[in-house]
């Protein structure tokens, strides 16, 4: 073999070696960038898999109705003289567990926006939120009842703040209605419902549709534009927030005033 005939040999050698490395490389890079797209694809998949929709809501409303009724039911057959008091805790706890069964058929947990992190953030924007949605609500509750004559006291919390002796028969009302009532309130219609329509329809017509949920599901009757305002001021909050927690205290701190105000003026 001469000289050039070694030399053409191991220029095609190197061109062929030149050539595999190359090709490894774009096969190997190809190969990452498949699989990080499946990566993506496989948890965005999840991802929907995971997330509630507006189904589910009616779902959870409507299993909450059957049950209280048919509890009821039972509750005034075995003990006549239950109380409205009774009566509030358990439909409170009724819907707090449908929705988190929901939820947490679904695996989706981290979406509810239950994460307290950076608590004092978190209770200054419910403090500040809050004191707005007072502002708000007393707006509405003085037009409400200056050109309509809505009476307040039809609700039965505000009725038990009404017929409060002592502030020891206030007690109850201030603890269903300043929290368990926002607490249960914000992780359903916030946290379940609002997020599934917002999902469906977008930000501002998801606030819009949970206000009026929100309103209808109290059967407020006249103080149906009052409900439906504080319903959009919350759901505002958790759209700005990403958290609850902001919204359970500034529904607590409406509640609580309400109730504290009926109890001083009576």
């Amino acid at each position: 073999m001469t000289f050039l005939s070694i030399a053409q040999h191991f220029c095609l050698y190197n061109a062929g070696m030149r050539f595999y490395k190359t090709c490894r490389k774009a096969v190997t890079a190809n190969t990452g960038t498949v699989r990080k797209l499946s990566s993506e694809v496989v948890k965005v998949a999840d991802s929907r898999e995971k997330m509630w929709g507006i189904s589910d809501v009616v779902q959870v409303f409507i299993w909450r109705l059957i049950i209280v009724v048919l509890l009821g039911r039972v509750l005034l057959h075995l003990w006549p003289g239950a109380s409205q008091r009774l009566a509030e805790v358990l439909d409170r706890l009724i819907l707090l567990s449908l929705t988190l069964l929901w939820v947490g058929r679904k695996g989706a947990w981290r979406h509810l926006g239950l994460k307290f992190t950076r608590p004092g953030r978190q209770i200054l924007y419910g403090l500040l939120g809050g004191a707005g949605l007072l502002i708000l609500a007393g707006g509405t509750q003085w037009v409400m009842g200056k050109f309509l004559a809505a009476d307040l006291s039809t609700n039965p919390l505000v009725k038990a703040a009404a017929g409060a002796q002592s502030p020891g028969q206030l007690l109850w009302p201030l603890l269903i209605g300043g929290v368990l009532v926002p607490a249960t309130e914000e992780i359903y219609y916030r946290g379940m419902a609002y997020t599934a329509f917002a999902r469906r329809w977008g930000t501002v017509s998801g606030i819009l549709v949970s206000a009026v949920f929100f309103s209808l599901a109290h059967l407020s009757g006249l103080w149906f534009v009052q409900i439906a305002v504080v319903g959009a001021g919350l759901a505002v909050i958790y759209h700005l927030t990403g958290s609850l927690w902001p919204g359970i205290i500034a529904h607590g701190l409406v509640n609580s005033a309400r109730l504290l105000l009926v109890y001083w003026s009576s």
